[in-house]
């Protein structure tokens, strides 16, 4: 009975945000249509869909796997996540290297350029909450992914709004993308501190680490 009700609650809380987060979302989008126009919104996107593409290759889908194996003995989300945390590190530093010489080699104007470099922050920190939330997953708890969604939302239309009233152009409202970003982080790990008592390290279990890779070969593959 006690599952069936944490189901139903994760379900409820889930719902709710995501039609809070479109709400917001759909809001924000048409603000920045109106003060930024169709080109300079097309630059905005285009520094997010640019970043979001090689953002798969921090992840590779390890929170995939996180959920899975703490889903299967909780007891073990320290070694797992200290573990996938350990792999997404390196990658993130691969990644921005990547990703500062594309950006550069396809030779896009200056403020392209620094919106994808600004971008770049919400990429990383975003891979890492994931992992996080990942691993609150993990414990059949979708609450605290929820909220911080619809909170995440109202802060990049609070602060990305306010900079279009003021004056500002397409940096500021990048930015408000990344401050955003920055609380997510922030939030996610805070939840796996001190709400579920998990310790946040890095481990290299090479065995571990293997059967990481096995069992995301499997599952994307097989």
């Amino acid at each position: 009975m006690n599952k069936v009700v944490n189901i139903a609650k994760n379900t409820s809380y889930l719902t709710l945000a995501l039609i809070l987060q479109k709400v917001v979302s759909f809001t924000y989008f048409t603000l920045l249509a109106r003060y930024i126009g169709p080109a300079s919104l097309g630059k905005y996107y285009l520094a997010i869909s640019f970043t979001t593409i090689f953002a798969i290759f921090i992840d590779l889908g390890f929170a995939n796997v996180l959920i899975r194996e703490v889903a299967k003995d909780q007891k073990k989300v320290e070694k797992w996540l200290s573990n996938i945390l350990a792999l997404k590190l390196p990658l993130s530093f691969l990644t921005l290297i990547i990703v500062f010489l594309t950006i550069n080699v396809l030779d896009y104007d200056s403020l392209t350029r620094t919106l994808v470099y600004i971008s770049c922050v919400s990429m990383v920190l975003d891979s890492f909450t994931n992992t996080f939330f990942a691993a609150v997953r993990g414990f059949h708890n979708l609450k605290y992914e929820s909220i911080s969604s619809v909170i995440y939302q109202l802060i990049v239309l609070v602060f990305g709004y306010g900079a279009l009233v003021m004056g500002g152009g397409l940096v500021p409202a990048m930015i408000a993308l990344a401050l955003a970003s920055v609380y997510n982080f922030i939030y996610s790990l805070y939840i796996l501190r001190y709400r579920l008592r998990i310790l946040i390290k890095l481990a290299y279990d090479r065995l571990l680490i293997k059967e990481i890779f096995i069992i995301n070969y499997k599952k994307e593959f097989l």
